[in-house]
């Protein structure tokens, strides 16, 4: 057994999404869903993003009270894999896998071909991005729902080199007071994801 002292990962047991069959990612199109970690995400991408796109070597001072859960990637293999600079020690814990330096292609089923389609997707559009990954038999698992905020690196001319990504399970969001959400309703953790 690990010490959780040293290290949270548990060489013995899975990763968090193994025996999940799939699961997809859906974006949030209004806001009264988002969490104030998404809100806030939202906020720093506005004070510094450029044409859409946050410019190489930006500072994310602003998150450092997320740096748990915040990945770094960028683009390569000629923009068919994404490469983890930056992988949360949080996330790590949480999914129970170490990613830095190693590929989206290298995390296991169905979380590899979820997060691939989607970087690909989104290079193609690159936007601040605000939705959840769910998971099919999320019923089994630990963390079914992950919240994410994800915002692209480069620059129009350049195009997609990376992106910044904000995640964290449902379970350690703190969502807004449905008095308090932007658009007058709490996110809702049991109903169904928003259709895109």
């Amino acid at each position: 057994m690990p010490s959780r002292y040293l290290d949270d990962i548990d060489p013995e047991s899975p990763s968090h999404a193994a025996g999940s069959p799939g699961g997809r990612i859906v974006e949030y199109k209004a806001d009264d869903r988002w969490s104030l970690e998404q809100l806030d995400f939202r906020e720093w991408f506005r004070a510094v993003a450029v044409d859409g796109m946050v410019p190489q070597g930006t500072p994310i001072d602003r998150l450092a009270r997320y740096l748990g859960h915040i990945h770094k990637l960028e683009v390569g293999r000629g923009g068919t894999d994404f490469r983890y600079r930056i992988y949360g020690n949080l996330i790590a814990a949480e999914a129970n896998m170490r990613m830095q330096d190693r590929w989206v292609s290298e995390l296991q089923e169905p979380t590899s071909g979820i997060v691939l389609e989607h970087y690909r997707r989104l290079c193609g559009k690159p936007r601040l991005f605000v939705g959840e990954l769910r998971y099919a038999g999320g019923e089994t698992m630990r963390y079914p729902v992950w919240l994410r905020a994800e915002a692209p690196i480069g620059t129009r001319d350049a195009g997609t080199l990376g992106f910044i990504v904000l995640t964290l399970p449902l379970e350690h969001a703190n969502l807004m007071p449905e008095d308090e959400a932007p658009g007058g309703g709490a996110p809702d953790a049991g109903s169904p994801p928003p259709s895109v």
